[in-house]
């Protein structure tokens, strides 16, 4: 086989003596045909895998290549000078390149343009009898063919054009005054073709016949393209009608000087704010002085308005890159588009360049090497829109430090060394609503406002929601933006609405969804995603995702960054994770569809357990003597919880999860998780109370009342009636406290259970006492006394009544109550409790008139308090409140001033007082007593 030949223009194969040998399949002949391409050139095992099978690849591919290039490799064997290599990451084929047809005729073809014109016409043909049908046939998929295919094509008919031209000028007219008309009617719309064809009538005295040509030629640009023919037709047009005698084509058409790229799309109608993003933008773009190319990139989710920024941005640059700017939409991520492969977008970049479509390199390193000597020097601005990732992105990027690159991908592209990043948001309200109005009409939107604002908010600040909104308005007049409004009101809907034309949001996000299902990986993070869809959590903790998904917190993180890295997921803080609401929703519907019922229910009871353990656990530390609580719902729990081990830690996780515990519990309405709700509500409203979060614990209280509304536990019923009196009447609300208090004790004496109708008696006798009842306080505290058997209830229920006896000016009955009331709680409860008794104690000396007493107590009580490991919260605020008040009494005004101000600073912080208020009380002398307080008293 020492004269073995390798055919790649026709059916792909190795011949010798003129037959076949081989390889016998199509998959074996794909790679044969990929490594002649790249030939010399190590091609990675993973371009064999996509050239055999696309994008669909089995998970034995890499197996089966590896078979391919074997039995290649045995076929080449007895074929000298030949030699395929392995070459990590995959293999190398070396061989003279004019044994491949494909390099010979290249070969001749440049001979041909470069030798006498006499061996023109023979070489050329000789170049064109090496093609023996459409090129790399017989091989597997369509990969090959779609990627080579064309640009091979293109060389062939550059080719068959050259010959042409040849004849003409040794004046052969017969062949080509044949072959011409076929090869215009396969190809209308090829100047050069109608060029010679004109030429060759013209030359065989058909004169008309010549410029019927160029009309006919002339419409087919006309209706095909909307063009008028190029320079160098008509010109040969006016040289017939001047009835020239030479028109003897040239070897090749003169090539115009390639005009200025100019490529952006047009500005973005509807782009309103983003002030600041786009001064960042221009800032990293349009400095001079030396060094490597800048590269701005914008990341953020699918809808958020990455592209219209990145092409206002450009059109606002553009007087800075004299020499053009080149854009061209990779589609990275767009619906049921294939992303653009770097080689395509080479080829539109080179040819916007000037470089001819039939010289276009098929390589990508020679096609990326030609890019960048093409661009050196030249201030040039590249729009790279829609980039899927940077293997996409590298070959495209200039070399000259003169240009300047702007990427738009939802994925963040941290590989490119010095790139800009901006991590794009949503729209603010107001730059939200002003999209609405430019779209929609300024007096639309400001007939009913509260209904637009609604509209801005349930597109959630979204611009491409936003978008499809306004398009839903446009295209019916007759709507009133209520209805809009109505209608996306509806979770399930809402998804519905959101489209218009051929545009809808839901694929907008199914593009980024199923990008990620390409590996393992991608698919577990998938599920994540969808399982995350199931909570209405505002975020939510790496801890209680690891729950959601059954997985240790290692995996779960690593799942969760490959969300983040989607733009499928938000990363607001350390180890938080958010869902833009409307991507919840989809999220939420790909459950539905993916995952059994079943599966759904057992994700979210995990979660619940998770959230009911941790906050089981934070009821004990804070309270051991409520630890009755625990007994509502589940004893036994599929998940230990967090290990809450220090009271910063408790702290950190109360802050952290209350708006997301306040979300589950009201989630669990109407579902077979209610009484997970319940208990959930039942264990966290002590932490919530402790920490000063009444309003919050007023929240989950309502939540909780709404979960057991279908149901007939009447001691959940009692106990969340209970909760909420309690809550509205720490923030002040009384007669709302009161109304709630009295029917939690209705029930409990119905079911006979009186310690709890004990705790209620003391609860109501609290609230009787802020509404400035208190002899009826005062009575309420005494059933409560009498009614109980628990030495810490009855502690507890001394402390009030001495509070009710300080209200009353009763200063002895006060110290009386309050010294019993600390001695008994000494014995039975936690330090928050006695501290709390303490405090009261200690006013009580106060008012009576012995502020050195009230010292000693409130210094006591801070020392036990802080012992204990607590602090920054209502309980220190009070006594350092207190305190102060008793140091003011004997002169120590400075004193009293600084912890007066650090009260202050502790009740603001906790969103128990006001900005005003924390004025007030930072300035005045003597501050009036804030009102969290006086209600506590």
């Amino acid at each position: 086989m020492g004269g073995a030949e390798f055919r790649l223009l026709g059916p792909v194969g190795i011949w010798a003596g003129g037959r076949p040998i081989g390889p016998l399949t199509a998959q074996q002949r794909s790679v044969l045909a990929v490594l002649l391409l790249h030939l010399g050139r190590t091609v990675p095992l993973d371009r064999l895998v996509e050239a055999v099978w696309g994008q669909e690849a089995p998970p034995s591919a890499r197996n089966a290549i590896q078979g391919y290039v074997s039995r290649v490799r045995r076929l080449l064997a007895g074929v000298p000078d030949v030699e395929l290599a392995t070459s990590p990451p995959g293999y190398r084929l070396d061989l003279d390149p004019l044994r491949v047809d494909l390099y010979l005729s290249r070969h001749l073809v440049e001979r041909a343009r470069a030798g006498p014109q006499e061996e023109t016409v023979l070489l050329l043909r000789r170049a064109l009898a090496l093609w023996s049908g459409p090129p790399l046939a017989g091989v597997a998929g369509e990969w090959l063919s779609e990627t080579f295919g064309g640009p091979l094509e293109e060389e062939r008919l550059a080719a068959v054009e050259e010959r042409i031209a040849a004849d003409l000028r040794l004046g052969l007219r017969r062949e080509p005054l044949a072959e011409l008309p076929v090869l215009i009617g396969e190809h209308p719309l090829r100047e050069r073709l109608s060029y010679l064809m004109m030429a060759a009538l013209h030359q065989d005295g058909r004169r008309t016949a010549a410029l019927e040509a160029f009309r006919d030629a002339r419409r087919r640009l006309v209706d095909a393209l909307g063009i008028e023919p190029g320079s160098e037709l008509q010109e040969l047009h006016q040289r017939i009608l001047r009835e020239e005698a030479d028109v003897e084509p040239p070897a090749a058409l003169a090539v115009e000087e390639a005009p200025v790229p100019a490529e952006l799309p047009a500005e973005v109608a509807s782009f309103v704010g983003r002030a600041e993003e786009v001064a960042q933008v221009s800032a990293a773009l349009a400095g001079d002085g030396p060094g490597a190319v800048r590269i701005c990139q914008i990341s953020g989710i699918g809808g958020v308005g990455k592209s219209s920024l990145a092409i206002h941005v450009a059109h606002v640059l553009a007087g800075h890159y004299p020499d053009g700017q080149l854009y061209v939409n990779l589609h990275g991520a767009s619906p049921q588009v294939a992303p653009v492969k770097p080689i395509e977008a080479l080829g539109r970049f080179l040819r916007s360049l000037g470089v001819a479509g039939s010289t276009v390199p098929l390589d990508l390193e020679e096609a990326a090497g030609r890019y960048r000597s093409l661009t050196d020097g030249k201030r040039m601005l590249v729009i790279l829109d829609n980039a899927r990732d940077a293997a996409q992105v590298r070959p495209l990027l200039p070399g000259s430090s003169a240009c300047a690159v702007l990427i738009t991908s939802r994925r963040m592209l941290t590989s490119f060394d010095g790139a800009v990043q901006l991590s794009l948001d949503m729209l603010p309200d107001g730059d939200a609503l002003d999209l609405l109005s430019g779209m929609v009409g300024e007096e639309r939107i400001a007939a009913e406002p509260d209904a637009s604002a609604e509209v801005v908010r349930l597109c959630g600040g979204l611009p491409l929601a936003l978008c499809l909104a306004a398009a839903r308005l446009r295209a019916r007049p007759s709507w009133k933006v209520s209805e809009l409004a109505g209608r996306l009101a509806s979770a399930h809907r809402r998804l519905d609405e959101l489209r218009a034309d051929d545009r809808e949001l839901r694929a907008s996000f199914q593009a980024g969804y199923q990008g990620l299902k390409s590996d393992p990986d991608g698919a577990a993070a998938a599920r994540m995603f969808r399982l995350l869809g199931l909570l209405d959590v505002p975020d939510i903790g790496l801890p209680t995702a690891a729950a959601l998904a059954a997985l240790p917190e290692e995996r779960a993180q690593h799942l969760l960054d490959l969300l983040v890295d989607a733009r499928l997921v938000q990363d607001r803080a350390r180890d938080r994770y958010s869902l833009h609401d409307l991507l919840r929703l989809f999220a939420r519907e790909r459950a539905q569809e993916e995952e059994s019922e079943p599966d759904r229910r057992l994700a979210v009871e995990r979660t619940l357990h998770y959230y009911l353990a941790t906050a089981r656990t934070a009821l004990s530390m804070l309270k051991p003597a409520s630890a009755w609580r625990n007994g509502v719902g589940p004893s036994s729990l599929s998940h230990p919880g967090l290990a809450l081990e220090t009271n910063e830690d408790l702290r950190a996780w109360i802050d952290a999860e209350e708006d997301s515990l306040l979300a589950v519990v009201g989630q669990t309405r109407g579902t077979p998780e209610a009484e997970l709700g319940v208990a959930l509500a039942a264990a966290f409203a002590v932490p919530l109370f402790y920490v000063g979060r009444w309003r919050g614990q007023m929240a989950l209280s309502e939540a909780a009342l709404r979960a057991v509304a279908d149901s007939a536990e009447w001691l959940h019923e009692a106990l969340i009636h209970g909760d909420l009196g309690w809550a509205h009447v720490c923030v002040g609300n009384q007669a709302v406290g009161i109304a709630h208090l009295r029917r939690s004790l209705a029930i409990y004496r119905r079911l006979g259970n009186t310690r709890r109708a004990a705790a209620l008696l003391d609860q109501l006798g609290i609230a009787y006492r802020g509404a400035g009842r208190f002899d009826e306080a005062a009575d309420h505290h005494r059933q409560a006394i009498a009614l109980t058997d628990d030495r810490h209830r009855e502690g507890a229920s001394l402390t009030h009544l001495g509070l009710v006896h300080q209200r009353a000016g009763r200063f002895s009955e006060a110290i009386e109550a309050g010294a019993r009331s600390v001695a008994l709680l000494e014995e039975t409860s936690t330090a928050v409790d006695v501290v709390s008794a303490l405090v009261n104690l200690a006013e009580a000396y106060r008012l009576a008139g012995d502020p050195d007493e009230a010292i000693a107590h409130h210094h006591e009580a801070l020392a036990r308090y802080r012992a204990a490991g607590h602090g920054g919260d209502y309980v220190e605020a009070e006594c350092l409140w207190g305190l102060g008040h008793a140091l003011n009494d004997i002169g120590e005004r400075g004193e009293a001033r600084r912890l007066w101000r650090r009260s202050a600073v502790i009740l603001h912080g906790l969103g128990l007082a006001t900005a005003e208020e924390r004025r007030s009380l930072e300035s005045d002398d003597v501050p009036v007593t804030p009102q969290v307080i006086q209600r506590q008293r």
